[in-house]
């Protein structure tokens, strides 16, 4: 889906930047300047983007090179909308070296990718903006993730679980061991929903300790470490310091490596509750990644208990939606298979004062909780192939991800087009 957005401040901006004659230069001095100085039109260029992004509720910005012009992009609600005016190929490089210099990234460097942080004042807020730099075919590409460490957290009656997943959730979490798997792609709200469930778990009793990169909320009463590869302080070294730090909680930010996917598994085989997200599409495909990564089958089927898997979708708007009859021959009617009814009505955006036109306001979660029992421990145990595990997830009536979706797109929460398009869900 495709969205432009006209932004005259950003115009202005860079037509001031443009006909600086010292803003090229002033970019490249070695250290970011200070609070007294005065800011070249090009820092001012790079705080609008930042500010602007930030006031209309973006995740990440995106600064993209081209032949003649640069692309502004901004994920917003989980969609990409670009900005207008492009950006100058002139000024382009000038805006990368900016960022690179609040990174304190090497600014001589555009041959190899380079990865940086910094920290944004923002309203009396303090955001951490974490940068990925590539290099491509036209010039440098700048990711910006932007993290409000003042934003509260959602706890896990604001996770949009169904009552039988948030049932089946709250069960897993209240075991005194075993290993419960956050799964999900990238932007999927794998953290947001490992944080709602150590929100859950904390409390005086217990020590909970997480390893995060970066720590994306501050939780009171739960000991978080941030990973620090430029000390070479990574995922694996913190978790083998970790394991002798007397606790009854320990949750990963992300299983990356094998070592890691190991090290997990035996502690949640001491008796400990263990937390961690991965990058995987679907439950079951959990279970073959960390096969993959080289768990014995017979001690994964024992220690893990439960697995959550999720994609985020935007969320239609309340103020403006509206219903449409769908086709019995419709590629809908042959999506909701047996949930079809003649007469059925589903929702569509439309566009509002309220969601600025979009039709969709914020975004919803939709989940798969698989709770291993001796079925499931059997496949995992005799490494099962995926199509013979899916079949039993699908005997053990566990709610998937595209029954959440329909069930969510009945109520009028989401587009069932947006469901539709989701990959890995064939379940």
């Amino acid at each position: 889906m495709t969205s432009v957005v006209f932004n005259k401040k950003l115009e202005d901006l860079l037509a001031v930047a443009q006909r600086d004659n010292t803003a090229s230069r002033e970019i490249h001095f070695p250290q970011a300047p200070t609070h007294m100085e005065v800011k070249s039109p090009l820092m001012e260029v790079v705080d609008y983007i930042i500010e602007d992004a930030l006031g209309r509720g973006a995740s990440d910005i995106h600064v993209e090179p081209g032949e003649t012009m640069g692309r502004l992009r901004y994920r917003i609600d989980g969609i990409l909308e670009t900005m207008i005016p492009p950006i100058p190929m002139e000024l382009y490089g000038n805006i990368i070296s900016r960022l690179k210099i609040m990174c304190r990234l090497n600014i001589a460097e555009y041959r190899l990718p380079q990865d940086g942080r910094f920290s944004y004042e923002y309203f009396g807020k303090k955001i951490d903006v974490r940068v990925s730099i590539v290099p491509l075919i036209n010039g440098e590409k700048a990711v910006l993730r932007l993290l409000n460490r003042a934003e509260r957290f959602i706890s896990i009656d604001g996770l949009d679980l169904t009552a039988k997943n948030k049932e089946q959730l709250i069960e897993l979490c209240h075991r005194s061991g075993g290993a419960v798997i956050i799964a999900g792609p990238v932007n999927s709200g794998k953290t947001t929903t490992l944080y709602g469930v150590l929100d859950l778990l904390n409390n005086s009793q217990k020590n909970i300790i997480t390893l995060e990169d970066p720590v994306e909320y501050q939780l009171k009463g739960i000991n978080q470490l941030q990973i620090n590869t430029k000390i070479k302080l990574d995922f694996s070294d913190a978790l083998k310091a970790t394991l002798r730090q007397d606790y009854d909680v320990l949750a990963v930010g992300e299983v990356r490596s094998s070592e890691v996917a190991d090290l997990l598994v035996r502690a949640s085989l001491a008796g400990h509750l263990v937390l961690a997200t991965i990058h995987t599409s679907s439950a079951a495909k959990v279970i073959y990644r960390m096969l993959e990564m080289g768990i014995k089958p017979y001690l994964l089927g024992i220690a893990i208990k439960g697995i959550v898997a999720q994609r985020l979708l935007p969320r239609l708007c309340p103020d403006c939606c509206s219903t449409y009859l769908v086709e019995p021959d419709s590629p809908v009617a042959r999506f909701l298979g047996e949930e079809f009814r003649p007469g059925m009505q589903l929702y569509h955006r439309q566009g509002c004062d309220k969601c600025n036109g979009k039709g969709v306001k914020g975004r919803i979660a939709l989940h798969e909780i698989l709770v291993i029992d001796e079925k499931i421990q059997e496949c995992i145990t005799n490494r099962c192939s995926l199509a013979e595990l899916e079949q039993a997830i699908n005997e053990k009536g566990m709610i998937s991800i595209k029954q959440d979706g329909i069930a969510k797109a009945l109520a009028g929460l989401v587009e069932i087009e947006a469901v539709m398009e989701i990959d890995d869900i064939s379940i």
